[in-house]
C-alpha cells in the first residue's frame, strides 16, 4: 500500500539581516506570504524569494517554504 501526499498549503518566509546584538551575533527579520500555490516549482519560488528580498536594503539570509498537507493511503 503507498502513501500520497497532497500539498494543500503553502507559505514562503524571507529572513532579512537587520544588524548584530550587542554580542554581534545576526539579527534576522522574517515577512511571510500565504497562499503560494501548491504546484509552483522550486526554480519560480526561489525567483519570487529572490526578487521580494531584493526589496528590502539589506542581505537575505533564509528562504524557506512552510507546507500543509494531507496524507492519504493509494
Amino acid at each position: 500500500m503507498a502513501a500520497v501526499m497532497n500539498v494543500i498549503k503553502r507559505t514562503l518566509s524571507i529572513s532579512i539581516l537587520r544588524g548584530q546584538d550587542v554580542d554581534g551575533n545576526p539579527v534576522t527579520k522574517s515577512y511571510t506570504y500565504s497562499n503560494v500555490k501548491p504546484d509552483v516549482e522550486p526554480e519560480k519560488l526561489l525567483a519570487v524569494g529572490k526578487a521580494l528580498g531584493g526589496l528590502f536594503d539589506n542581505d537575505i539570509t533564509g528562504l524557506n517554504i512552510v507546507e500543509r498537507a494531507t496524507l492519504a493511503e493509494d
